[in-house]
């Protein structure tokens, strides 16, 4: 079966808010065999979901909808699906008992607004919204499938998910399985990569499709089988990426969400080693990455966001003569932070960065994403250069990814010896 996921609100429209809702959904569905067949973004008007809604409908076999299920005037959703669906609103005192508790347990007053959420089209299933006061409605479609519509706010669309929606549709259809395995590997650029497993592509089963999904200096390679027994497709995919870790088994990060950090993280836990962190360029982006993660505490002892030239030298020791003479992006400043940030922290392992972000600042012998990088050892320190691109946000994110996989290296390497 496919799936149209539909969201409503102008708000998306004009960049005022992020749609999480559709992605979170789009996994919802996935895990249960329902392929995604495409996302649709609409505004706040009655003909455009009118006609984006029976488009979906037509072409697909279950239309998720989120937002426009509010208390005011501009929430219409209700309202055209009623339409839509030839049905007239009736008032549900379940549903309307329960809004009535929520909003008295907030100490807010029950208005007519927020009883004319217990309307809801009679020919529809509701869907309890335990969390909020918009109920979601189930809506069978008249080519078998269903219309789902849910609240926009995004925790209590993902509890209707949840309780609601995918026991509903597991019970209502027979779904067939897709299975999706990604196996992650760094160090090698796409375009390179491509060429080294190129037989291993093409020999891979027709009911296996590989896709390519580049990250900073990371490309996650991910094998989908559809309509295919689920135990043939996992064992098959595992025996593939078996395969690929004979001719790429250097690159190898791991598997699915597996990230360089989180490598570090658990080799780190796993020594009893520590970390610190100096950074100019970032901004603080590296240390992010690691208090992300439950249990940085056990390493990461500090951090330094070394903008400025008085920070580098006061804080971390850099020489004021060497910014002076080399500049303050440069090889010797960057292994100063790092060996400053580790003297002063007293930690096993430091990295540092300084560079251009742009989109001003360089010049002819050092351009904008002109990023030097540091890691300091017990055994010793090391930097190297990188260019970061042109764009700030891509110079920042690229060069935290360098500096966090240089300290990949150094601990790697310290494990093999």
């Amino acid at each position: 079966m496919n799936a149209t996921i539909v969201t409503i609100g102008d708000e998306i429209l004009i960049g005022q808010i992020v749609d999480t809702n559709s992605v979170s959904i789009a996994k919802h569905l996935n895990n249960i065999g329902i392929t995604i067949a495409q996302k649709l973004s609409i505004g706040d008007s009655k003909e455009v979901i009118v006609k984006g809604l029976n488009e979906a409908m037509t072409n697909t076999d279950i239309v998720i909808v989120t937002g426009g299920l509010g208390p005011t005037k501009d929430d219409i959703t209700k309202h055209t699906l009623a339409e839509i669906f030839g049905s007239a609103l009736e008032y549900n005192d379940t549903e309307g008992e329960h809004i009535r508790q929520l909003l008295e347990r907030r100490g807010i007053p029950f208005t007519e607004l927020n009883r004319g959420q217990a309307m809801l089209p009679k020919c529809c299933t509701v869907l309890h919204n335990a969390h909020g006061t918009a109920p979601g409605m189930w809506f069978d479609t008249p080519r078998g499938g269903a219309l789902v519509s849910l609240p926009g706010v995004p925790f209590e669309m993902e509890h209707l998910m949840e309780d609601e929606v995918v026991p509903r549709l597991k019970e209502h259809y027979t779904l067939q399985s897709i299975v999706h395995s990604t196996l992650i590997t760094r160090g090698i650029p796409e375009s390179l990569l491509a060429e080294r497993i190129e037989k291993w592509e093409d020999a891979l089963p027709d009911y296996l499709h590989l896709a390519y999904l580049p990250a900073p200096n990371v490309v996650r390679l991910r094998l989908s089988a559809y309509d295919v027994e689920k135990e043939v497709a996992e064992r098959e995919i595992a025996n593939q990426f078996e395969t690929l870790k004979e001719i790429i088994g250097d690159n190898i990060v791991g598997f699915e969400g597996a990230t360089v950090e989180q490598l570090i993280h658990r080799i780190l836990i796993e020594q009893g080693k520590t970390l610190a962190i100096a950074e100019s360029c970032t901004g603080g982006v590296i240390a992010s990455k690691f208090t992300a993660m439950a249990g940085a505490s056990e390493y990461l002892l500090g951090g330094v966001v070394a903008y400025s030239n008085d920070v580098k030298c006061n804080t971390l020791g850099v020489n004021r003569d060497d910014i002076e003479c080399f500049g303050a992006v440069s090889e010797v400043v960057a292994l100063e932070m790092a060996e400053g940030v580790r003297r002063i922290t007293g930690a096993d392992y430091a990295i540092a960065t300084t560079g251009i972000a742009g989109p001003s600042g360089g010049s002819k012998h050092k351009s904008v994403g002109t990023v030097w990088m540091a890691v300091a050892t017990p055994e010793g320190s090391r930097a190297t250069m990188r260019n970061s691109g042109t764009d700030r946000s891509q110079i920042i994110s690229r060069a935290s990814a360098y500096a966090i996989e240089m300290l990949y290296e150094e601990l790697t390497n310290t494990t093999k010896k």
